[in-house]
């Protein structure tokens, strides 16, 4: 089991040049990859998204390709002869506007260090170095990821257990329910003072019917497939999130059923604790891949 959220990084040098990688994701329903790339280096985008993609399978995930001459090597990497140029072009640039025309330290830095940052070396050329930095970064990405959705498991598993202790409590009090209904009716009839017994067709048949209405086995057997499903798609690995929500939707539709047809209160009481468990496992089912 993966969780859907997660971060990994990675770095490496290109010659003069620091790649920084960064990979993160939140929930969602199903994969969708936003990308952020130099803009000498868009042609890159659908390499990285079949890298991501053949790893990926749910999710919202933001990339982050990030470029940067480092401040130190700036002077290896001016080129003198393009500084130049930029220095004529400005200066023909303010003779034609008649600017004086007056540079001084400063421009000539400001105009070295744009045009050495400005200059990226094509991706292709430093391919393998630059994928095994995309690697890693997925590496350590899916590395979070699996490290909270053992967590996940964990804690699904255990409200599993739990709601499979509550369908075992509520089992064997099912069937006292008829009998306490019919009990109660009597009493019911006794008091108002009606010339009826057990045998009166009447009160068969509104025993009858109550024991009809109160017939919880399908839900109960339901529930125990249900659970047994969740546990074991629980322990399975890819994109096993959906299938969970679909599950646990099952489940507390059999639940609500089940309240909704009982009239013992150690059963309703049995099936509001359940509830509360399914809504917790619904929450966490939204983070599992």
């Amino acid at each position: 089991m993966n969780s859907m959220t997660g971060f990994g990084r990675a770095e490496a040098i290109l010659g003069h040049h620091t790649v920084v990688v960064e990979i993160s994701a939140v929930n969602r329903r199903n994969l969708e990859v936003s990308l952020s790339l130099p803009k000498d280096w868009q042609d890159l985008d659908p390499e990285i998204q079949l890298m991501l993609k053949a790893r990926i399978l749910r999710g919202r995930i933001f990339f982050s390709l990030k470029v940067t001459a480092p401040k130190k090597n700036l002077l290896a990497t001016w080129d003198k002869s393009a500084v130049s140029t930029s220095l004529k072009d400005l200066k023909e640039l303010a003779e034609c506007n008649n600017i004086p025309f007056e540079p001084d330290p400063s421009l000539l830095y400001r105009i070295a260090t744009v045009q050495s940052e400005g200059s990226l070396p094509h991706w292709k050329d430093h391919q393998d170095t630059l994928f095994n930095a995309i690697d890693t970064a997925l590496d350590n990405f899916l590395t979070m990821r699996g490290k909270e959705g053992d967590a996940m498991q964990v804690d699904i598993l255990k409200r599993i257990s739990i709601l499979g202790r509550i369908v075992a409590q509520v089992t064997p009090l099912v069937p006292r329910q008829a009998p306490t209904y019919r009990e109660s009716l009597l009493k019911r009839i006794k008091e108002s003072g009606l010339e009826l017994d057990l045998d009166d067709e009447r009160v068969l048949k509104e025993i009858s019917i109550f024991a009809e209405k109160c017939d919880v086995s399908e839900e109960l057997t339901r529930l125990c497939s249900h659970l047994e499903q969740i546990d074991n798609t629980a322990k399975e690995k890819g994109a096993i999130g959906r299938k969970i929500e679909f599950l646990l939707q099952e489940v507390f539709r059999e639940f609500n059923t089940l309240g909704n047809k009982s009239s013992d209160l150690e059963i309703i009481q049995a099936v509001l604790e359940a509830k509360s468990e399914v809504e917790k496992l619904r929450e966490q089912a939204l983070n599992v891949e």
